[in-house]
C-alpha cells in the first residue's frame, strides 16, 4: 500500500537521520523516497543536508515522466527510484545508499551470490544481488542500467551500482532498512573473505573513523603553524591527518590509489599519490593536488585537506572506503577502477556545481 503523503514525508526525513546515524550514508550522499500513490512518490531534495530537512523540502515526483511539484528540486537520482516503483508494485520505500562494504562489492562488478555467502540472508535480499553497469551520477545511462537489473532480477530486493552504491527496495520503512543492513552484512562477509583479516570495527571497541583523525584548522594559530605550507593554499581551511586502519593498511603498499569509488573521483580527484611516511609538511604540500585533496603517507595513513572541517571529514570518509576497494585490488579481487575520463568529469561537476551549490545553501 502507498503511504499517506504527510506520513511519507515524515518517514523520509526520519530515514535521513537514521541513515547518517548508522553510517549507511554520510552528508547528502544517497537519497530516500516513499510511494504515495500508484503514480507518485516523494523524495529527498538535491544537495540539502539531512539534518536541515523539513516536510516542505520533500518533493512529490511523478513516476511516469519524473515531473515534480513545487520549487524545490528533487534528487538527481529520482529516475532510479521511479524505476523501482514502476517495476515493483509491492515496493513502497526506497533507499539509495553509499554504504561501505556493499559499494566495495559493487566495484567488483559481479552479482553478489547471497545464497552461497549467507543462506539466511536470502529471505531478505533474494538469492542474488545484481550489479548494474556503470553510469555517471544523475544520468539516463545510470538509471537505465539500474532499471534493467530491477526488471531482470525480479526476486532481488537490492541492486549494487558499479563504483557508486546501492538501491534497497522495501515494502515499507522498516523493510528497506533491514535490506540495507543485511546487504552490508553479506557484503562485509564477502569482502573479508576476499581481503583476508578482520574489519577494524570487529576488533576495536567503540570503533569510529574520527577516532583516528588529528585536526588542524587555519583559524587556530598553533594548528596553522603545524602545516602552514599546506595552508599557504588559500582554499585550504582544514587539514586532517588520519591513521584509520584501512587507510594505513593500503598506504603500506606504497602505491598511488586508483579510485574504484566515484565518491573519491568527485571529491578528491583521480590523482591520490603515496609518498614517504616521514615526509615533511613542505613535501606533503607539494604532493597535494587540486582544491580538495589527499595524499597517502606510506605505512602511516594520509593527509586530507579541504576548505572546511566538514569537507575535510568527507575526504577522510571517502578515502577510507576507497582504500578498502584498493585492498581488494591488492588481494587479486579485481575491482574495476573509475575510468579516467568519467572520474575527471565527475570531479569537474562536483567542484563547479555541487560544491558551489552547497556553499550557497550554507550561506542562505
Amino acid at each position: 500500500m502507498a503511504i499517506e503523503i504527510n506520513k511519507a514525508k515524515e518517514l523520509v526525513i526520519r530515514a535521513g537521520h537514521e541513515l547518517q546515524e548508522t553510517g549507511l550514508i554520510a552528508r547528502t550522499w544517497g537519497n530516500i523516497s516513499a510511494r504515495i500513490s500508484k503514480t507518485q512518490f516523494v523524495i529527498t531534495p538535491s544537495g540539502l543536508a539531512y539534518d536541515t530537512l523539513t516536510p516542505d523540502k520533500i518533493v512529490p515526483v511523478n513516476i511516469k515522466d519524473l515531473s515534480w511539484e513545487g520549487d524545490v528540486k528533487p534528487s538527481s537520482e529520482k529516475g532510479v527510484h521511479a524505476a523501482a516503483y514502476a517495476l515493483r508494485p509491492d515496493v513502497d520505500f526506497v533507499i539509495h545508499t553509499h554504504q561501505d562494504y556493499a559499494t566495495d562489492m559493487a566495484a567488483i562488478a559481479k552479482p553478489l551470490n547471497v545464497a552461497k555467502i549467507d543462506p539466511e540472508a536470502e529471505a531478505v535480499l533474494g538469492p542474488v544481488v545484481p550489479t548494474a553497469g556503470y553510469g555517471l551520477s544523475s544520468t539516463k545511462t545510470l538509471t537505465e542500467n539500474v532499471r534493467k537489473c530491477i526488471d531482470t532480477h525480479k526476486n532481488s530486493r537490492a541492486v549494487l551500482m558499479r563504483n557508486h552504491g546501492t538501491v534497497c527496495m522495501g515494502k515499507d520503512y522498516d523493510d528497506a532498512f533491514n535490506i540495507a543492513h543485511v546487504l552490508e552484512k553479506v557484503s562485509k562477509k564477502k569482502f573479508l573473505e576476499l581481503a583476508g583479516g578482520a574489519a577494524p570495527e570487529d576488533t576495536v571497541p567503540g570503533y569510529r573513523l574520527s577516532n583516528y583523525s588529528k585536526i588542524y584548522r587555519r583559524e587556530i594559530h598553533e594548528e596553522y603553524d603545524a602545516f602552514y605550507e599546506i595552508f599557504d593554499n588559500p582554499k585550504v581551511g582544514c587539514v586532517i591527518v588520519t591513521t584509520a586502519p584501512w587507510i594505513r593498511q593500503y598506504s603500506a603498499f606504497g602505491s598511488r590509489l586508483v579510485p574504484c569509488v566515484d565518491d573519491i573521483a568527485q571529491i578528491i580527484g583521480m590523482n591520490i599519490p603515496c609518498i614517504r611516511g616521514d615526509a615533511s609538511p613542505k613535501e606533503i604540500a607539494k604532493a597535494l593536488p587540486g582544491d580538495t585533496a589527499a595524499v597517502l603517507l606510506k605505512g602511516v595513513g594520509a593527509v586530507c585537506t579541504a576548505g572546511s572541517l566538514d569537507d575535510a571529514g568527507a575526504v577522510v570518509c571517502v578515502l577510507d572506503k576507497g582504500c578498502q576497494a584498493g585492498i581488494l585490488e591488492k588481494a587479486g579481487a579485481h575491482p574495476h577502477a573509475v575510468s579516467f575520463a568519467a572520474g575527471n568529469l565527475e570531479h569537474m561537476i562536483y567542484v563547479n556545481k555541487y560544491s558551489k551549490l552547497k556553499d550557497s545553501k550554507q550561506k542562505a
